[in-house]
């Protein structure tokens, strides 16, 4: 099913040119209809997608969402509204640190499917490190993937400049270990992308193709007594 339409795409970029409350008000049947409700639709197809091939993830779509509504408060920039929205799938809520979540962001620069291990805690981050200095062969696999690959390229993240000392050989073999976080991230610059009638199933084949790196996580959380 289409989700969004070119009226959507107008309203975006409208805002864009005229990011203000009266603006937005003066426009806001047309983010209501054309933006809202389809981007609530959008967020219901992705969350029953995904349970359906992995079931851990049980959120609810409605927490899965963001707010149009920029938090100013301690941003220089001032504009009352966002001209990019996203939906977050975690295992029971959008932000867990504790199980690899899914993510896309879409608006007037496009559409961005990503997701991965965002926020471990620094025990977490740590136990992973060293995991994956011994038991890394099996996620460099995944990530070797051929869709992996085509989509993604390679997992990123912040990382450490320096290694911890008993991991400094382990990181010359695999500078994942240097990560503080291990994330996949794709984007298609197009807008007009937002208005492909199977805009749910791109971003699904995306998160299909990083499931064996998220997979790779899973087991290695489960074995390291974090599931």
């Amino acid at each position: 099913m289409a989700f969004f339409t070119s009226k959507t795409l107008d309203f975006w970029r409208g805002l864009a040119r005229n990011n203000s409350k009266a603006w937005f008000d003066e426009h806001r049947k047309d983010y209501e209809k054309h933006l809202k409700e389809p981007y609530q639709a959008l967020a219901v197809a992705l969350c029953d997608g995904l349970r359906a091939e992995q079931p851990e993830y049980t959120i609810d779509p409605k927490k899965a969402i963001y707010r149009i509504n920029r938090d100013t408060r301690f941003s220089n920039d001032k504009s009352p509204y966002k001209t990019e929205l996203g939906i977050t799938i975690g295992r029971s809520q959008k932000h867990d640190p504790d199980w690899p979540a899914y993510t896309t962001r879409l608006g007037v620069n496009g559409l961005a499917v990503a997701g991965g291990m965002y926020m471990p805690s620094t025990e977490m981050r740590d136990a992973l490190r060293r995991h994956i200095a011994e038991e890394g062969d099996g996620l460099r696999a995944a990530i070797d993937t051929p869709a992996f690959q085509d989509l993604f390229g390679e997992l990123g993240g912040e990382a450490h400049k320096r290694p911890l000392k008993d991991l400094k050989e382990a990181a010359e073999r695999e500078p994942l270990v240097m990560n503080k976080q291990w994330t996949f991230w794709a984007e298609h610059e197009d807008p007009e992308i937002l208005l492909d009638d199977n805009l749910d199933e791109i971003i699904l084949d995306h998160w299909d193709a990083a499931r064996p790196v998220a997979e790779w996580f899973k087991t290695a959380l489960g074995e390291l007594g974090y599931s």
